[in-house]
């Protein structure tokens, strides 16, 4: 340790350079590692319509959801929100709307998944001796799921609890502290109010764990008598995971640490279940603290505090961060009086920009998915948390829209995935490959960079690492090469995962062939075709096969058993219309346009009902076997357009708009899936979707406000419906010419201009 503090002292003398050169965080674009320089739009902020007034981050924290309500900025390493002790599976964020007990304020968090992890560094303000307090408590509430660790805790009250973007507040009912919190994009920032001057303490804890965390060792060594550093390195969903951290605070501490609840001396402690009680006495104003994270050392940490937070002024980081938090939002303007529908949307819109995360430190510097540290270039920090199975089909779309200078950095930091293990990242969870969904759906997010413009990753770079996820002998690929399809009988979910496959093959065929890689695109285009082999033309739906050619019986296209069948977290009914890359060829499946409307029409309105001894609760939002609750339909309610009949499709937009997005807490229709439900709703409002999302092409909706301007590189896209928005779009107009066909190209998208819905007569 003594050359980190060598190193961080060494930081502190030359704090005056690094002022100089990032004397706020508002100044984000002159700091050469804030991921902030690429979001910087030129929105013009409407002044006299605060768009902040319209972010409820308590949205999608109760039922499914499983988002969080604390502080974090668009894209950023620190996601500093409140924990409840886990009661199951709707606690996966830390904290479930239902809840009145409070752990305290951990500074990573997952937003809206259906696997737990992260909770790093958790710290309780309190007053009182620890274990006594810590003996006296009821700890019958810590049960399996969390661990059966008991830990200090507090209670609140809704009434007492208040969160904005980029703020959060709560008033703790046992003690009377007001905790604030607050973040910029490395740093979280704490204020404490103690109820009375004396006795103040925090707990920093960094044993504690939910879900499937476990912590492994952690570390704690006290610089100062106001700044304590450390380490906390863990296993769980993401197998290897370290943090490294800095806390500075305001006010001198001295300090007790504690293993096992058993005190230990010294300055220095390692060990795992440990805990630091800071006592800070009596104090005479406000506890600041300011914790900056790193997932490559100490000194990443301290660098991120030196150039994100130099003083202890909470106030003014809050009004930095959500003057960020404004700018972004207001990329997309929306005229209306209707406040539930902004609050929607705006929600949504704020959902969509909390992932993928900021990785790389302020030096640059993070730890591989080869457990190796690498410093990533200047321009380009490295990102992580990509849920790609769910996030292709229509995050990653909108950023190409709303965040296009962002892209790069995303698609980089794919690649150096692949640099590092070989294989592109399938759900990378903190540069950890989770291999928890399936598919290798990096590749339509690169090749739709790539044809987009988006990125400078070279595509032959991008033709190589998809050919490496392509051409694996795992998750059934190797049957898929040989057998033209999965066999239901060598592997599970063997439907999904060869429709799965087909699209992302088709875009592997894409860009091979404009790179006239022939031999490529012939063998890639054969596999995007192989949906063909599993429709079942009688019954009409995708089913499996086994080995023989056979159909798998019995089948039952309303069954579900949670990824022990043909199906992933789904039936036949949902599976049926996974072909996003060739519509008209599934509709030629079908024998007719007719028949495929009449199947669609079906989908809506058949019973909700499904069989099977453990149907998955992901497969939630039902109306019909329409299961919006989860990504494979999300696509679905487009393909009416495609068909010729888009006002059916209208119709369905509306009412999953209506029904399954709503303002409150339980306002989501299943998990967000790090921002990807709420990116249907924000896509969907805007009147356009990526049925197929690596084609650049948006197929129409119905827009859900009359007026709404949307930022697209600088230049406006004004989008509006004339005529009353319950009608059928009757035709569209852009730029004052009619359109023949029933979608737009990125490009003729992103050139600005006035895009019309006409509505009436």
């Amino acid at each position: 340790m003594k050359n980190i503090v060598i190193n961080i002292e060494k930081m502190m003398k030359n704090l005056p350079q690094f002022l100089t050169s990032c004397t706020a965080f508002l100044m984000l674009s002159a700091c050469a590692h804030m991921p902030v320089e690429h979001i910087k739009n030129n929105t013009q902020i409407n002044e006299n319509d605060d768009v902040l007034n319209y972010v409820d981050p308590f949205i999608g924290t109760g039922g499914h959801g499983h988002t969080f309500p604390g502080a974090t900025t668009p894209f950023g390493m620190v996601q500093l929100s409140p924990d409840n002790p886990s009661k199951g599976w709707d606690w996966t964020s830390g904290y479930h709307y239902s809840d009145d007990t409070l752990l305290g304020f951990s500074h990573t968090h997952l937003s809206g998944t259906g696997v737990g992890d992260l909770l790093d560094i958790l710290v309780l303000p309190f007053q009182g001796d620890y274990l006594e307090k810590l003996n006296r408590q009821d700890n019958s509430i810590f049960t399996k799921y969390s661990k059966n660790t008991p830990l200090l805790y507090d209670t609140y009250t809704k009434e007492n609890e208040y969160a904005e973007a980029g703020y959060y507040k709560v008033l703790m009912s046992s003690s009377g502290i007001q905790a604030e919190l607050t973040a910029t994009p490395r740093v979280g920032v704490h204020r404490y109010q103690f109820d009375s001057a004396s006795n103040a303490k925090l707990i920093f804890n960094l044993g504690y764990a939910q879900n499937y965390d476990e912590a492994t060792k952690t570390s704690f060594t006290k610089i100062s008598d106001t700044k304590l550093v450390g380490y906390r390195e863990s296993t769980g969903w993401a197998k290897r995971q370290k943090v490294y951290f800095v806390a500075e605070f305001s006010h001198p501490f001295t300090h007790q640490y504690y293993e096992n609840k058993t005190e230990q001396p010294g300055d220095v402690h390692q060990g795992v279940l440990s805990e630091a009680v800071l006592d800070f006495g009596v104090l005479s104003d406000a506890l600041v603290v300011k914790v900056g994270i790193s997932y490559a050392s100490i000194d990443g940490a301290q660098a991120n505090i030196v150039q994100e937070v130099p003083s202890f002024d909470f106030d003014q980081v809050k009004k930095d961060t959500q003057d960020v938090w404004r700018e972004q939002l207001n990329i997309i303007q929306v005229e209306s009086t209707d406040t539930t529908k902004k609050t929607k949307f705006y929600t949504a819109f704020y959902h969509s920009m909390i992932a993928p995360h900021l990785y790389s430190d302020a030096l640059g510097q993070y730890i591989g998915a080869d457990g190796k540290r690498y410093t990533a270039p200047e321009k380009l920090p490295r990102y992580t948390l990509f849920s790609l199975w769910d996030t292709f089909r229509t995050l990653h779309p909108l950023l190409t829209i709303t965040h296009p200078t962002l892209v790069d950095p995303m698609m980089h930091s794919m690649l150096s995935f692949y640099d590092e293990t070989g294989l592109l990242p399938t759900w990378d969870l903190m540069a950890n490959e989770t291999d928890v969904m399936i598919g290798y759906h990096a590749v339509p997010v690169l090749v739709d960079a790539y044809f987009k413009g988006l990125t400078s990753v070279a595509p032959e770079r991008i033709l190589a690492a998809s050919k490496a996820s392509a051409m694996q002998d795992k998750f059934g690929i190797n049957y898929f090469k040989d057998y033209g399809y999965i066999p239901s009988e060598l592997e599970v979910e063997a439907v999904s995962k060869t429709l799965e496959y087909a699209f992302d093959d088709w875009a592997i065929a894409r860009l091979a062939k404009s790179m006239d890689a022939k031999a490529d695109a012939d063998y890639f285009s054969h596999r995007a075709n192989a949906y063909k082999t599993l429709f079942d033309a009688e019954l009409q739906f995708m089913r499996g096969k086994d080995k023989g050619g056979h159909w798998v019986e019995p089948f039952n296209p309303t069954y579900v058993e949670h990824r022990n069948t043909d199906y992933t977290e789904a039936n036949a009914w949902q599976y049926t219309w996974f072909v996003p890359h060739d519509v008209d060829g599934l509709i030629q499946l079908f024998g007719s346009k007719k028949a495929f409307v009449d199947k669609l029409d079906t989908l809506f309105s058949i019973s909700s009902e499904m069989q099977g001894a453990d149907v998955s609760p992901d497969i939630s939002g039902l109306i019909g076997q329409y299961a919006h609750g989860n990504e494979p339909v999300h696509h679905v309610p487009y393909l009416y357009a495609l068909a010729g009949e888009s006002y059916k499709g209208e119709q369905k937009i509306r009412e999953i708009r209506d029904t399954m997005y709503t303002d409150q807490p339980d306002g989501l229709a299943g998990n967000d899936d790090v921002g990807q439900m709420s990116a249907w709703y924000v896509m969907s409002s805007l009147g356009f979707y990526p049925v197929n999302p690596a084609s650049g092409d948006y197929v129409f909706g119905i827009p859900e406000f009359a007026h709404m301007t949307l930022d697209v590189g600088g230049k406006p896209l004004s989008i509006r419906v004339q005529g009353p928005l319950d009608n059928p779009v009757k035709r569209i107009l852009f730029n004052g010419k009619v359109l023949t066909q029933h979608q737009i190209h990125h490009t003729t998208l992103v050139t600005g201009g006035d895009l019309l819905f006409v509505t009436e007569d």
